[in-house]
């Protein structure tokens, strides 16, 4: 432990613990205070998030296929086969979130749809799917890609054995101990918080689902033992290593997702799922621009504000820990194969789960005479989720092996989460990048009490929320930092590289 950084790692664990005290003891003040400063957030640079976040994906296309692309991170080869590589990715990125919004949300879009589109119409049922498919899609990807390149440039290539945010912006911003602080704890404090509510939505769905399964209470005491279960799992992934801890339980996590989504297709109405995403690809393709720079100034529905712009804020937020993991399995890869890999693998993976369960939710409301909206309304959205699980065959077998796979797909997700952390709060790594075994479990712990605490503290989970928005805005000028400072570091290489090249051409006429 005395490779941890405790001024980064204390400070950030109790800013968390203390925004959920207090917002459990004011909950009615802390939850109008971080709503407004969310909405002011959105209202005033919500515009700047997406045009920024669009510029991005065209930067990172253009980093991928310039010179730059063919650089190589690190002199071994590749670590894990690409269906690792990009099964560790995607779990990291999307955990149990993913079949969770990809029902909730196409409901929500029916109900309230964009695009001036009347509520539970035609239309509103042709964007249900296609938004919900752009919000887990290029764009977000690409925000979680970025950070990656700097890291993992900084690490394999100049040898730098720390990786604290505040240390790649030195070049840009100098060294000022202040401003190096706060970068680092905004950083730590925006992972803490979307994985800490990440993880409390998860333990939710499990406990709803556990409580219908067993007939037995949805109460602390479920939740509990459920994220006790999460950390003692957790410690044994860890203790038995990366390569056959984290990268195992990601590929077989990945497979038995795959099968149970394949599953829900052909036993529900296969020809109405594949005919919508084809639909939904086809209305993606045509309005992407339009979806991604939409901010409704006349009408004001609210919808970007809420849904897009709050999504590429979370992303934001969440980005150094996706960074910093996919820095630790991409060793021996190049610039382009990270790039392209995390977009496509990211997104395709997404679509994959969203056109399946999204198009089944589309399909039960509309035709299949299931209320998916009066779940929703009733019981709450995890209610509806379990509810139309249990909607298909064998539906007391279905629900276990679905709470099973949720549970698996965090466990990846809080494993990276464990992982990043402890990278970033690591004095000097290894050679290979793994923090010690106990710092990562510390994190494990740290994140397993903050996530326990949202449910003690009542409804603190709204206003952690809302504060991962707020945080994502910081980050997301840090990200014009990190742009700036790649190509220096990169155009810098390359012109070292070419005057060793010039010394080596002269060495050899002399005489």
């Amino acid at each position: 432990m005395n490779n941890l950084n405790f001024g980064l790692t204390i400070p950030a664990i109790m800013l968390v613990l203390l925004l959920l005290v207090v917002s459990s003891l004011y909950p009615d003040l802390s939850q109008a205070m971080a709503g407004n400063a969310m909405t002011f957030v959105t209202n005033w640079f919500g515009w700047l998030a997406q045009l920024a976040s669009l510029a991005l994906v065209f930067f990172l296309f253009w980093l991928a296929f310039s010179k730059y692309g063919a650089i190589r991170l690190g002199d071994d080869k590749p670590e894990y086969s690409n269906f690792s590589y990009g099964g560790m990715i995607f779990t990291a990125g999307v955990g149990a979130s993913l079949i969770y919004w990809g029902i909730g949300e196409p409901m929500y879009n029916l109900q309230s749809p964009p695009l001036f589109a009347d509520a539970n119409s035609y239309t509103a049922a042709a964007w249900s799917v296609t938004y919900s498919m752009f919000h887990w899609g290029i764009t977000g990807w690409a925000i979680y890609c970025f950070p990656a390149i700097p890291f993992s440039y900084a690490f394999y290539v100049q040898k730098k054995r720390t990786l604290k945010l505040s240390t790649l912006c030195e070049p840009v911003l100098g060294k000022n101990p202040i401003v190096a602080k706060c970068i680092d704890l905004v950083a730590i404090f925006g992972t803490l918080a979307a994985f800490a509510s990440s993880l409390a939505l998860t333990v939710t769905l499990l406990s709803e689902g556990v409580s219908q399964l067993f007939e037995i209470d949805n109460n602390l005491m479920l939740q509990g033992s459920i994220i006790l279960l999460f950390v003692l799992v957790l410690f044994v992934v860890m203790l038995v290593g990366f390569n056959r801890g984290i990268s195992k339980v990601s590929d077989y996590t990945v497979v038995a997702a795959i099968c149970f989504a394949l599953f829900v297709l052909f036993t529900s109405n296969a020809p109405f799922i594949l005919n919508n995403v084809t639909d939904s690809f086809g209305v993606m393709l045509d309005s992407y621009f339009r979806m991604s720079l939409w901010t409704d100034p006349v009408q004001q529905s609210g919808f970007p504000q809420s849904w897009t712009q709050y999504y590429w804020f979370w992303y934001y937020a969440y980005l150094i820990m996706m960074g910093l993991f996919i820095t630790r399995i991409s060793r021996g890869r190049t610039i382009r194969e990270v790039i392209l890999y995390t977009i496509f693998m990211g997104s395709l993976g997404c679509a994959f789960f969203i056109s399946i369960f999204g198009g089944y939710a589309v399909w039960a409301q509309l035709f299949g005479g299931y209320p998916v909206q009066d779940w929703m309304s009733e019981g709450g959205l995890t209610f509806a989720v379990v509810s139309l699980i249990q909607t298909l065959p064998a539906k007391n077998v279905i629900l276990t092996v679905f709470l099973v796979i949720q549970f698996f797909l965090m466990l990846t997700t809080m494993s990276s989460a464990s992982v990043a952390t402890a990278m970033l709060t690591t004095n000097q790594l290894s050679l290979r990048g793994d923090p010690d075994n106990k710092v990562k479990l510390m994190w494990a712990g740290a994140i397993a009490l903050i996530s326990f605490s949202v449910f003690l503290c009542g409804g603190g989970i709204d206003t952690i929320k809302s504060l991962c928005v707020v945080a994502g805005l910081p980050m997301m000028f840090v990200y014009a930092i990190l742009v700036k400072q790649l190509l220096m570091q990169l155009s810098n290489g390359q012109a070292q590289e070419g005057q060793s090249e010039e010394l080596v051409e002269y060495q050899e006429f002399m005489p």
